[in-house]
């Protein structure tokens, strides 16, 4: 009843959606055949200083002293150098964005200002900011950035440099701009500030320092592609507009369309990604703000939050392909997570199941049938909670569930991490008189592919997750830990790889 009543409140809210953008789900159906997944070749690779995974490469990018090293995910070969540079030392990879031959990772560093190299050539674009005493009380980062690869090109906002010589009040942000073809860089003038882009990304436009006190800011656009200033900015107040957000750093970006009833208040309309747009209007009563989003193939999934939500708050998936005129799917109302696959078809995560209310549960949507199967259909779980102890409040029953997107450059597949923790909460604190509960944990890793296959490895099941795990389309996973290393009077985080193969008949592309 409980939980009825949950789903029931978690429908409720979302009333606010147009009727005419709801296509309904035909409902939950009895999932595949599950099949065993042998795990083999299960090697260690060693301790890096810095460890980092480009979404679209069949390759780990790793760091040891001033080496910067690739690990192919295509076979069992050893890491191979690619280059060196001193300016690596004490280095930590931010970003990374390919065009044609060049692979440029975005790294900041204890000892300089931040700086681009090309890990093929060895080639350093730096961001240099005049006057900053470097490395000073601190050494500037990269707060954020935003990577356009149809224009070629990357912005970056560089912050929390040295108090005493930062030339900006309040540690306000500087920013530069960057080919990826050339590595050519410019540096905006102090003041300047990114305020939103062109629905296309193409024009970013910039606030300038005030001229006139109490009136705005005057606006500069800027070509992407080019660097050059344009003379007239895009009107956001009739167009759609990319707005910049400084924590927005995915390749799917929101549209937003401003209403003359509201003013200047940004309203979700559409997506932006490489170049193609897709407006459309979901005619949404409250405002809401993009929380979530992939793209796979011809897909993009994404979350809408409400207004003042956080984004690991439960919100709406939609899937929208990049037909035109765009036509959004209502997937489920209310998701904490999600994986994108092929063809559409997604994995995802909600939240209020379980005779307590506080577990998550996993579903494969798939999109060509509007059918739904929950992953672990007909896997033996932890045994239903007792009635003694499904109303006491001191008894924890709660399973999570975490999505592992894999990596690489041909097909999608995803990797589901489940915890179900049981027990007596009081007994972690105080002996417990009476009967009390054995604390219980439950851990399996399934394995999902973009036509549906599910596959229980052995992964996990013991002890606590490792503190990094990536997997490669190929079905190569590869897990760090951190381990902390002391060399003289300084002690150093450091990455202790393995890498395990997991044996499938066959990954369809």
């Amino acid at each position: 009843m409980k939980t009825d009543l949950v789903v029931l409140l978690l429908l409720l809210s979302t009333l606010s959606a147009p009727l005419q953008a709801v296509t309904s789900r035909s409902g939950t159906t009895t999932a595949p055949p599950l099949h065993d997944c042998e795990l083999t070749d299960q090697r260690d690779l060693g301790v890096w200083d810095d460890v980092f995974v480009c979404d679209d490469q069949d390759m780990i990018i790793l760091r040891r002293g001033v080496g910067l090293f690739s690990l192919s995910t295509k076979g069992s070969d050893n890491p191979k150098e690619l280059a060196t540079a001193p300016v690596l030392t004490n280095a930590r990879i931010i970003s990374c964005a390919t065009t044609g031959e060049r692979l440029w990772l975005f790294m900041e560093s204890t000892q300089t200002s931040p700086f681009a190299i090309d890990a093929q050539s060895g080639e350093v674009s730096e961001f240099e900011i005049q006057k900053l005493r470097v490395p000073g009380n601190h050494t500037p980062g990269i707060q954020s950035h935003v990577i356009v690869p149809h224009t070629g090109s990357v912005l970056l906002m560089i912050a929390g440099g040295d108090r005493d010589t930062w030339p900006r009040d309040g540690n306000r942000p500087i920013y530069f701009w960057m080919s990826l073809k050339s590595g050519k860089v410019v540096r905006f003038p102090i003041g300047w500030d990114l305020e939103y882009f062109s629905a296309n990304q193409r024009v970013a436009v910039f606030e300038k320092p005030q001229e006139t006190r109490f009136q705005r800011r005057p606006l500069q656009a800027v070509d992407m592609e080019t660097g050059d200033y344009l003379a007239n900015p895009p009107d956001r107040r009739n167009e759609h507009f990319v707005s910049f957000n400084w924590a927005e750093t995915r390749m799917v970006k929101p549209l937003y369309v401003r209403r003359t009833e509201t003013g200047d208040r940004d309203h979700f309309g559409g997506i932006s990604m490489r170049g193609t747009v897709l407006p459309f209007d979901l005619h949404l009563k409250e405002t809401s703000y993009l929380s979530t989003a992939k793209a796979e193939d011809d897909f993009t999934g994404f979350r809408l939050r409400r207004e003042g939500a956080a984004d690991l708050e439960a919100s709406p998936l939609w899937i929208v392909s990049s037909n035109q005129p765009p036509n959004p799917e209502y997937i489920a109302p209310a998701t904490t997570g999600f994986a994108l696959l092929k063809r559409g078809n997604c994995v995802y995560v909600t939240t209020g199941h379980g005779p307590k209310g506080a577990s998550s549960e996993a579903f494969f949507s798939v999109y060509s049938n509007k059918s739904t199967w929950n992953v672990l259909d007909g896997v033996q779980r932890l045994p239903e909670l007792e009635a003694q102890f499904a109303d006491k409040d001191y008894i924890e029953d709660k399973m999570n569930v975490r999505l592992i997107d894999s990596f690489g450059s041909q097909t999608s597949i995803v990797l589901c991490l489940f915890q179900h923790v049981r027990g007596d909460m009081r007994a972690i604190a105080f002996p417990v008189r009476g009967k009390s509960m054995e604390r219980k944990t439950w851990q399996r890793a399934v394995l999902l592919t973009s036509n549906g296959e599910r596959y229980m490895t052995n992964l996990f099941r013991e002890g606590q997750a490792p503190d990094l795990i990536w997997i490669h389309d190929s079905g190569r996973v590869i897990t760090g830990n951190y381990i902390w290393q002391t060399s003289g009077s300084s002690r150093q985080r450091k990455v202790q790889l393995t890498e395990t193969l997991l044996r499938i008949t066959e990954i369809p592309q």
